[in-house]
Order: structure tokens, then sequence, then C-alpha cells
């Protein structure tokens, strides 16, 4: 049997970024690895511990088949369960085939129908639960990037380009793929006057920026190849319940995570190391969405972003003291 061994998780980039665990355990077994992911990521593909494949749409399907089938792969683990993976490994037709599921059913129904607060059977992170998928032991996770010498210096001269030192700037992620993770503006503009560095914003909105807000604005400044390298050149990173904050845990920058609407419990936080610190306040009506997507709070206060703006900037503040 071939020592071939096949992982899908086409979307999104932080649910890509939490299977290195698993991709790095997989490889150091000598297992021949490959990973499909959307063509939207392709610019991270070189970064990732596996030979990256792309799927580009249910066109490529039959093309992408193919070109996996000669491989001969003896196992084929789908982290994704959508109808396109699901499709894909049933073209493959390995003789090992695992399946992740996020939820049961239930859970997933009640979740559509808005229910909250969102208390799920099980709370593990999703990153153990994709190792227990592909047969791995994570106790010590390897969530890492391959960064190379080369590339890192590409990313220096970009931030000498930018008036940026190495080291010497916090990047700030405020947005997010829904408004229920985006960090309040009243908090941003605290973050940016109450870091121990000069901050720097990074992101891809294109809205112009509230008055109060003065960090250096790098937002669409550089490409998604770039930003790994960006983020490992900054002192520490901010952000919200996004790709980029688990991209900062991937390339070993000190990070400050913030959930608002969003919750920790449903398993997708950075994964654990001794320079992420994760900030989320336990709240009786929280998590009331699955991705933050609630433009009004079901309640009435949206509690959640109200945080104690002082104090949460204060320990921000003090934690990346300890990595300057």
């Amino acid at each position: 049997m071939s020592d071939t061994e096949i992982v899908l998780r086409l979307n999104a980039m932080g649910d890509i970024l939490l299977t290195l665990p698993t991709l790095h355990a997989i490889a150091k077994r000598g297992i021949d690895l490959h990973m499909v992911i959307h063509g939207r990521w392709a610019q991270l593909g070189e970064f990732l511990p596996a030979s990256i494949h792309y799927y580009n749409g249910t066109g490529s399907l039959i093309k992408l088949a193919g070109q996996l089938k000669k491989l001969h792969a003896r196992a084929v683990f789908d982290l994704q369960g959508k109808l396109s993976t699901i499709a894909l490994r049933s073209m493959l037709n390995a003789p090992i085939t695992r399946v992740y599921q996020k939820r049961n059913l239930g859970e997933q129904l009640l979740a559509m129908r808005g229910k909250y607060p969102l208390r799920f059977s099980d709370q593990r992170p999703v990153w153990q639960k994709y190792g227990e998928v592909c047969g791995v032991n994570l106790d010590n996770p390897d969530a890492s990037l391959n960064l190379s010498d080369d590339y890192l210096d590409a990313c220096r001269k970009i931030l000498q380009e930018l008036g940026l030192q190495e080291k010497q700037f916090i990047l700030l992620h405020p947005d997010a793929s829904n408004p229920g993770k985006i960090i309040p503006e009243a908090l941003l503009a605290a973050l940016q006057d109450g870091m121990p560095q000069i901050t720097a914003l990074i992101g891809t909105s294109t809205d112009v920026l509230p008055s109060g807000i003065n960090s250096l604005d790098l937002r669409n400044h550089f490409s998604l190849y770039h930003l790994p390298g960006i983020i490992h050149l900054a002192t520490a990173v901010v952000s919200s319940d996004s790709g980029p904050m688990h991209l900062a845990r991937a390339v070993g920058t000190p990070l400050v995570a913030l959930f608002f609407q969003t919750c920790p419990s449903l398993g997708f936080a950075p994964i654990p190391a001794d320079n992420v610190m994760v900030l989320s306040e336990p709240m009786p009506c929280k998590p009331c969405s699955l991705h933050g997507q609630n433009f009004a709070c079901p309640e009435g206060h949206f509690a959640c972003r109200n945080v104690e703006i002082p104090g949460t900037v204060a320990k921000i503040a003090r934690f990346f003291k300890n990595f300057i």
C-alpha cells in the first residue's frame, strides 16, 4: 500500500491554519503528504508542510481528482465535509477515508435557527479534532508555517519601504468577515495609544478610517503572500477572531486574540502557546452565533462588544512587555 495520504481542507484561512499540527505530525511519520486547499489561498501554499493542490470550483473537480488518483493514496482525510470534498473523496475512493464532523445534526439545526447561547456537547478545539480524524497524537502541537530566509529578507525590504523596523512595531487587525467579530472603534483607538510601541493596521477593508484612528495604515499595502512574513517581523499582534489571528500564531509572533460575539468554546481559538493570550468575556447569552454574523443583538444590548476599555488595553500592554 502507498505511503501517501491526502488531507482535504478547502476553506477558510483560519481553518486551513488549524490543520498545521496535524500536517506536521503526519509528515513526521515519513508519509508523503498532500493537501487540497481552495485556489484563493494559493499564496499561502508554499508555506504549508505538504504538497499542495488547488480546488478552483466544481469545474476543476474531475481534473483535480485525476491528478490525485495518480498518487494511489492509502488514506483521504476530509476535514471540510462539504459537497465539494464529498464529491472529491468519492472519486478518489481511498482504502481509508475519514471525515471530520463539526457538530451533530441537532446542534447544527439549533445554530441555523438562531438559538442561543450555543452550547455544543464537544467543545474541544478544532485543531485537536482534526488530529483525531487523521489518527495523530498532538500532545506537543507544531503550529508553524515554513518561512524561508530569502522570503523573510524580501519582507524586510517591504518594511523598509514602509518606514518600519523589524520588531519595532505592533500590528492591529480590527477587521473580520462578520460584524460581531470586528474590534469596536473605541477599543481600537485606545489600543493605538496604549501599546508599548507604534501601531500599524493590517487588513483588506477599504473603509475610510474614523478620525480618531491615526495608526499607520498598512491595509491593502501588500499581498497575502507577504502577510505571514510581515506579521513574523512585527513585535506583536492584536487581532479580531479572524484568519490573521491564526496566521500570527502560525508565525510565532506574540498574539492577543479578541473574541466578542463569538467564543473560544466553539473551538476556533488560536492554538495555545506561551506567547498567545485569548480575551473573551463570559456571558450567559454568548455566543449568539457561529461566526459573529448578527448585526443586531438578540438581547438588545451587545454587551459582548462593550468591553472595559482601560483595563483591557492595560492587560494587553502588560502581556506584550514580556516579549519586548
